[in-house]
Order: C-alpha cells, then sequence, then structure tokens
C-alpha cells in the first residue's frame, strides 16, 4: 500500500486517536506484530510519527 494513500492515512489516524483514548498517565506499551516483509517496521515509523505530534513522551524501538 502506498504509504501517502488516504486509506493507510486513514488507518494511521485511527489507530493514533485510539492509543491517545488511554490515559497518558500511565506507561503504554504497543506493540506490532507480523510476518518477514509485511511492513512492520513502516508502520511503527509512521505510527510513532503521528502520536509524536501530540506532544506526549514517546520512545519507538524495534526488536529482532
Amino acid at each position: 500500500m502506498d504509504p501517502n494513500s488516504p486509506k493507510r492515512l486513514n488507518l494511521l489516524r485511527k489507530l493514533a486517536d485510539k492509543i491517545l483514548e488511554l490515559p497518558a498517565s500511565r506507561t503504554l506499551k504497543v506493540g506490532i506484530d507480523g510476518v518477514d516483509g509485511a511492513g512492520k517496521t513502516t508502520l511503527a515509523d509512521e505510527l510513532a510519527e503521528m502520536l509524536g505530534a501530540s506532544n506526549r513522551p514517546l520512545i519507538r524501538a524495534s526488536v529482532d
């Protein structure tokens, strides 16, 4: 899927909105899982960028 497609941006907005609905007073961990080559890293990068605009503390980490 094109990273700039309206469908992908809509999905990212929905994910970010759901995450931001949760209390900011607690540490929240979000895991993204899937098969090799599915786009997990790209999705995580894009989601972190979108969440970064919220001014909440954010750590973006990857584990292989």
